[in-house]
Formats: structure tokens, sequence, C-alpha cells
């Protein structure tokens, strides 16, 4: 998972075609460059910081990975008061490729703590490189959380619609099912070549849609179809009588919907870009997959299986005549 990559521009466009003849001649990695700032304080005007950028510039393009680096005594890489230092650090890789990942820790972790400033002086990582993978750590870090809160709130949301814990726990682990196989199939088909689309990185923001997305259509078509076997029994149906109902009055309406927003991914499947491409094809794939595997199959059987289990602590109101 990366949060960009110049690879994932259509290769047919004028722009894409500048690119990679710009690229072939100096390398991908210069049109994303690592930024180091620096801010010396009290020490802009030592005689000693010329010396001091100089070796740190030295030793910064001595790295392998590095294809050149950029300093100067003039703007952009002083500002007018002389305070602020900026070095450009080209990489050899794209911006979304581990070998970049890399450098941005090794910047960060060893050669910007031994740059050999004076104490006191803050040093700064920026550029798209440091921005992506400060991106990617926020996800990481984040995601957990909010995607353990988000089926914290559903469940009690589930709970008070359903009034069946074994109703609620069943629609979430439906739901994560639907989405697991969604992640599976993009990784597939876009990672690994499963197909005919084939890249070297995912786009961190599709996964996140594709979850967001994802959860909420499965979750609507889950509600759908059990309100009507809720329905059912309320009215004095058995269980299986109440889920046979359940799905010839909503199974067939769910499906018709799925096969609507599938049509609607078409432009997004068949483009050139590839994030919205990863987007539609695991989209489609979640909902077909939801749709009908999901809601036809796991759904009716689950119920059944588990009997009156999906009814406990309820009771059914009494008909009236």
């Amino acid at each position: 998972m990366t949060p960009s990559s110049l690879s994932a521009i259509p290769a047919h466009l004028e722009s894409a075609r500048a690119l990679d003849s710009v690229t072939d001649k100096v390398g991908i990695g210069v049109i994303t460059p690592h930024e180091i700032v620096i801010d010396l304080e009290t020490h802009s005007g030592s005689p000693d910081i010329p010396v001091i950028r100089f070796e740190f510039a030295k030793k910064l393009a001595a790295n392998p990975e590095v294809f050149t680096v950029a300093s100067g005594e003039k703007w952009p890489y002083i500002d007018a008061s002389g305070r602020y230092l900026r070095i450009y650090v080209f990489g050899q890789h794209d911006l979304g490729s581990d070998q970049t990942k890399q450098l941005v820790d090794q910047l960060r972790d060893d050669y910007i703590p031994n740059s050999g400033f004076p104490a006191g002086t803050k040093i700064y990582l920026g550029g798209a490189p440091a921005q992506g993978v400060d991106l990617l750590e926020a996800i990481k870090s984040s995601m957990p959380m909010i995607f353990s809160l988000i089926m914290l709130l559903t469940f009690f949301i589930l709970l008070r619609t359903f009034r069946s814990i074994v109703l609620a726990a069943k629609a979430i682990i439906l739901d994560l099912i639907s989405i697991a196989t969604s992640f599976a199939i993009v990784v597939l088909v876009f990672k690994f070549g499963i197909g005919t689309y084939q890249l070297e990185q995912l786009e961190a923001w599709v996964l996140i849609l594709l979850f967001a997305i994802l959860f909420g259509l499965s979750m609507d078509y889950e509600i759908f179809i059990v309100s009507r076997m809720r329905e059912a029994w309320e009215r004095g149906a058995s269980n299986e009588e109440a889920i046979r109902e359940g799905m010839r009055n909503s199974g067939t309406v769910v499906t018709a919907a799925a096969l609507i927003f599938i049509t609607a991914l078409t432009g997004l499947i068949t483009g050139h870009f590839a994030g919205l491409q990863q987007l539609g094809i695991g989209l489609a794939a979640g909902v077909l997959i939801d749709a009908t595997i999901i809601r036809s199959l796991l759904l009716p059987s689950a119920m059944v299986l588990l009997g009156k289990w999906n009814w406990w602590g309820q009771r059914k109101t009494p008909s009236l005549t």
C-alpha cells in the first residue's frame, strides 16, 4: 500500500509521455525530491555553516539510493535572512516504492540526527516522499481504532433495530467477510496481476473508501432482508418460514440494486487512472459477492443454523383476530 505513484498516470496522456522522457534521462526520483529544511536560529551567521552544509550534502550524496543532492548559497537554498537552509535530495526510485520509504527512514533516523550542525539547530524533512510515509503511518495507526469504533456503534444500532445480539453480531461478521473478499480481489488483480491489470502499488485512499462504501452498502442489504424476516417471524411464522418470506420479498430487489450499482461502476473499471480502476473493481467485486454469495447463500444458511437463537430475547407480537 502506498500514498501514490507516478506510475499510475495513464500512459497515453501527453503529460505521461513527457514524464517518461524526463525520467528516462534523469530517473523518476528526481520528480519528487526529499526536502531538508534547516532552521539555524542563532547560528545563521556562523562561518562554519557553509562547511557543515557541504559535508552534510556530500554525505547524503554518498548514499546509493540517492541520485544527486542540490544545495547552494542563494535562493531557493537559503532565504533572505540566512536563517533557513534547504537541501534537495533526489532519490533513485518512484514516490511509492519501498526503497523511497526506506530512504525517508534513513534520512530521519540516521542522516539528520548526525548532520553535524550546531546544537539547537532544528532540521525538518519534507517533500512528497516524507508526506507519503507520514500519511501511511497515520492511516495504519488510526484505522484500527476507527474501524473498531464504527463496528461498535453499528452493533448497538443493529441491537436497537433487531433487538437481537445474535442478528447484530452476524450482520457485522457477514459485512467483514464481504469487505475482506473485496480487498483480496483488489490485491490479486492489481498487485499480482491476476487478470489484465498489474501495478507495483495499491493506493491507500482506495482501501479506505472501499471499507466505508462497502460497509454501508452491505449493512443496508442486511437490514433490508433481515427486517422482512423479522416482520414475518413477529407475525407468527416459524424461523424457516420467516427466512423464506424475507428472501422472497427482498432478495430479488437487493440483487437488482446490486446489478444496477455494478453497471454504474463500468466507467471507473474501464478508465485509465489506476486508483479509480482499483476503486471500481473493488466495489464491483464486493457488491457482487455480497448480493449473491453473502446475502443469497450465507445469510439464509446462517439463519437456518442459528434457529431459535436468531430471536433470542424477543417475543412475538400477539396476533389480533
